[in-house]
């Protein structure tokens, strides 16, 4: 098993990194992860879990079911992984096993240990490598996900003050190898974020020294030195101090070594002084670049991708020059295209990363916005952008050529002896920028494009997406103040969370704020929660999140394509369909076309960057592009149209859902409801288990949108909820479980159906039992149960008298539970209901169990054995199995006990069954194994 946990804290499920469900699993997870490798007492988790006053009187037992679940998520029934330290026979605590390479915060820690090592033994070089590696594996804020407890809160803080030093390390590291110029946009980003560290404001003022700029240098420590005297009183450290005097008296030796003997040797013997660093001299060439942004903040990785391109491509030209193969005139132009949805920042982040490299390119940098996705605008001709660029170079404008191709030609000419970086931002296609191409070896392209340009030869593409939670907050705080954002900081994750992560939102959100500086971040949250005027707010002078998507949207309804059309309302219908994702299938049913037509209009909008696809057959598409693509659909869709494709989205989930449990549990009495609808089909239990898994979150939206809905989409939002509740209960999905009938139950109530609220009752129940409330578990049944009796519905019926009956017995009414279930039996041989009787007997076992008779409940067991057999009701072979292992195990009966929970333990391997009771099984069995000092039988 492998853990994340500097970001959300994810597990590696063998094929794909999954989040854990319940808040108090993650927590769980969270502590022991904290302390890996090491007991943490029992009562030191329950204190981590609830703190010391919110304790639940029940805390033990949940505490013994919370890693029950995480043993089975884990994949470690046996308690191999997940440890459990005994006192005898109660759990002292509990100690996960965790391997360094297994856990990324250990690793992260073992990578900057070498890196660090690396610097000590002067390997520059190779410590960056290694503290690159380790600043990698970061994915945002550690813990990301975790609802924060004294541990969590505490080792956070701690890994990002390791994080903090392994970027000082790798900067001290790449300013070692000479890449002062590449680290400077960084240390300005990082001695903003901390003004106060003098090791980071040091390595600022020696690349700033280094890149030529000794006045910005000198202007750096005064600005440090100010803060330093009006916030603390106090001075510089006597390091700084003497740093700032050496840059002061311009000191060569704090240039690198390879270029302090550049100028040793240049000077020598000639009386000549040493040429200063190229980033030193005069600028020979265009200078284009328009201003960075002074918001700008992280794209640290896609920024270190652009910088080792560069770089690599470099050192490569030097070398091959040093072999004398005649220079490195054939080595191809670095290209590196980034692509992203509107508003994502690609301009921002090629601008950045260019005034960060400017200097790596003396001979200029041309810039030109291309128009691809400008609404109002037509994209550049390439004829057009060369005339600028031949121009910019030094030709007089009568000598442009008016053929494109000839313009092109002349340019790489002009370009191939020269150190030009080219910036094409908003490019349409790859048709419009390969003529713009440079030719030179020591050239280089950065090219951003809604498209992915998967065409454009040599190329490096990286995709943009929206800011992680931590980085957004930080772009926030940069428009409206630190302060303000420090004052309502669940505010400010609120608006941020609300923009979706988009950068062109969170800086018109940000914008809005720094407008009304004594306005509460609070006012801005309530404006975006409601759905329908969020685009509104998101506008501000000239900058809106709407335009941005208009323009990609509108190039399908122009209809260039044959598919375009399908593309338009493909995105439109998508929009009004609840639910994180859409399977094909799904929207095939939805847009009522075939699969391959539909899949060829999914694919045209993940190409335009309106949706996503992480894999071949689902597709994500961000909140704020659904509230524009709702929009568009409420102004170009009828209301007949959208209903009608909701209603077949939503038919094809209930089909398929119905279809699914009943491939899980065959032989179990369900409602099954006919649909007229598509429907996915599943070969096996494992296919229908997948199934459920992966389309769990769309179909608990789709309830939650359905029942909200007139006739028929509320029907079908309510049917759903009945289907899922044969995948919910047995995975001890209590609180979807619970969201989800209740609001079905409200739909029932309205639409007058009886039979649909009394199963719904009786699956609330579940869920209340799931969570200990046995009291409400026990109100939710006789509700039931006076519906079934007004409907004469007998199957309803004994189903609620069995799960009325295992309610009393939690309560300690056993003696009415045997009353009940009883009545329960009767009724389940008149009828000749065999699977009920079945179900009957053992509740029947279990409450004389608890009244203290081991023989008669061994007797119901035995004969609900005999009956699950008989019928093939695999679930229940394996409670009576369980039921009789537990029985012998209370009368000391250790041997007969392991054999019946040995055997019971087969029958929660299978797909559809009652994963909980592994778990179960398992704690069963180790009394018998203790006492009889074996190990419990095959797993």
């Amino acid at each position: 098993m492998r853990y994340r946990v500097l970001g959300a804290l994810e597990l590696w499920d063998g094929g794909r990194w999954i989040s854990l469900g319940p808040a108090k699993w993650r927590m769980l997870l969270a502590v022991l992860l904290c302390h890996a490798n090491r007991t943490v007492p029992t009562e030191r988790l329950m204190d981590e879990l609830w703190g010391e006053e919110g304790r639940p009187q029940s805390a033990g037992k949940l505490l013994q079911t919370y890693v029950s679940r995480l043993r089975q998520t884990l994949g470690d029934e046996s308690g191999e992984v997940l440890i459990t330290d005994k006192q005898g026979y109660k759990a002292h605590g509990y100690r996960l096993a965790v391997e360094a390479a297994e856990f990324d915060a250990h690793r992260f820690e073992q990578l900057v240990e070498e890196g660090r090592r690396g610097l000590d033994r002067g390997a520059p070089e190779a410590a960056a490598e290694r503290l690159r590696e380790a600043l990698g594996l970061w994915r945002g804020v550690p813990f990301q996900d975790v609802p924060p407890t004294p541990a969590v809160e505490a080792e956070a803080t701690r890994l990002e003050e390791c994080r903090l030093e392994a970027v000082d390390a790798r900067i001290e590291a790449d300013l070692r190898c000479g890449r002062h110029a590449s680290v400077l946009g960084e240390l300005e980003a990082l001695t903003v974020e901390h003004p106060f560290r003098e090791d980071l404001r040091g390595r600022q003022m020696l690349a700033l020294y280094r890149s030529g700029r000794q006045a910005d240098a000198l202007a750096a420590y005064r600005d440090l030195r100010g803060a330093l005297a009006d916030e603390l009183g106090v001075e510089p450290t006597p390091a700084l101090q003497r740093l700032h005097q050496r840059i002061l008296t311009a000191d060569e030796s704090l240039m690198p070594p390879e270029r302090a003997a550049e100028g040793v040797a240049a000077g020598a013997g000639s009386g000549t002084p040493a040429a200063p660093p190229r980033a030193a001299r005069t600028p020979r060439g265009p200078r284009q670049l328009p201003p960075a942004s002074p918001a700008f903040t992280g794209r640290h990785g896609e920024i270190a991708v652009i910088r080792t391109l560069i770089e690599e491509h470099d050192s490569s030209g030097a070398a091959a020059a040093d072999g004398g193969d005649g220079g490195a005139g054939g080595r191809p132009v670095v290209i590196a295209a980034i692509d992203g949805t509107g508003g994502v920042g690609k301009s921002s982040l090629v601008i950045h990363a260019a005034h960060q490299l400017a200097d790596r390119f003396p001979d200029g940098q041309l810039y030109v916005d291309l128009h691809g996705a400008t609404a109002g605008l037509t994209a550049l001709d390439p004829g057009e952008v060369l005339g600028r660029f031949l121009r910019a170079l030094g030709v007089d404008g009568s000598s442009v050529p008016s053929s494109t191709d000839e313009a092109s030609a002349q340019f790489r000419s002009l370009a191939a002896g020269r150190r030009l970086l080219v910036i094409l931002d908003n490019a349409a296609s790859v048709e419009q920028v390969r003529p713009l191409l440079p030719a030179g070896p020591g050239c280089s392209a950065l090219v951003t494009s809604r498209e992915m340009l998967t065409t454009l030869e040599g190329a490096t593409h990286l995709h943009l997406d929206v800011l992680p939670r931590d980085q957004a907050v930080a772009l926030l705080e940069r428009i409206v103040g630190a302060e303000r954002v420090r004052a309502e900081p669940e505010e400010a994750e609120a608006i941020t969370r609300l923009c979706g992560g988009l950068p062109l939102a969170l800086r018109i959100a940000g914008a809005r704020l720094a407008a009304r500086p004594g306005r509460p971040l609070r006012t801005l949250v309530t404006k975006l929660t409601d759905v329908r005027g969020r685009l509104d707010e998101l506008s501000f002078g000239d900058l809106a999140v709407r335009t941005s998507f208009q323009v990609s949207y509108d190039g399908f309804r122009e209809g260039r394509r044959s598919d375009d059309l399908d593309a338009a309302r493909a995105f439109r219908l998508l929009g009004a369909l609840p639910g994180p994702d859409v399977s094909l299938p799904v929207a095939t049913a939805l847009l009522g076309l075939s699969e391959s037509r539909t899949e060829s209009a999914l694919e045209r909008l993940v190409d335009a960057q309106l949706l996503e696809s992480p894999d071949s057959i689902r597709y994500h598409m961000h909140d704020l592009l659904r509230l524009f693509a709702s929009e568009r659909a409420e102004q170009e869709d009828s209301e007949a149209e959208r209903s009608a494709a909701v209603a077949r989205g939503l038919s094809c989930y209930l089909a398929t859902a119905q279809q699914a449990v009943t491939l899980l549990d065959p032989l179990r009495p369900r409602p099954e409801h006919a649909v007229d609808g598509a429907v996915v089909p599943l070969g096996d239990s494992a296919a229908a288990d997948a199934w459920l898994k992966a389309e769990l979150r769309n179909l608990l939206a789709a309830v939650a949108y359905a029942v909200e809905r007139p006739e028929p989409v509320a029907r079908l939002g309510v049917r759903l909820a009945q289907s899922l509740q044969w995948f919910l209960y047995p995975r001890a999905h209590a609180q979807d479980l619970q969201s989800v009938n209740e609001l079905a139950i409200q739909a029932a109530r309205r639409l007058g159906d009886l039979e649909s609220e009394a199963w719904l009752l009786d699956h609330l129940a579940g869920a209340h039992w799931l969570q200990r409330a046995y009291d409400d578990v026990r109100e939710c049944l006789e509700s039931a149960l006076e519906i079934w009796r007004e409907l004469g519905h007998h199957q309803g019926e004994l189903r609620t008298l069995c799960n009325l009956a295992d309610a009393l017995c939690e309560l300690g009414l056993h003696e009415e539970a045997i009353v009940v279930q009883k009545r329960q039996l009767t009724l389940a041989r008149e009828t000749g209901d065999p699977a009920a009787e079945v179900i009957g007997l053992g509740n029947l076992g279990r409450a004389h169990r608890g009244l203290g008779h081991p023989e008669e409940a061994l007797t119901c067991f035995r004969e609900s054995l005999e009956g699950a057999r008989r019928t093939g009701n695999i679930h229940h072979q394996g409670f009576a199995l369980y039921e009789m292992g537990i029985t012998y195990m209370e009368q000391g009966k250790f041997p007969e006990g392991r054999t019946h929970l040995d055997q019971a333990l087969p029958v929660w391997k299978r797909p559809g069954t009652y994963e909980s009771w592994r778990g179960h099984t398992w704690s069963g069995l180790f009394p018998a194994c203790m006492t009889l000092q074996i190990g419990p039988g095959p797993r």
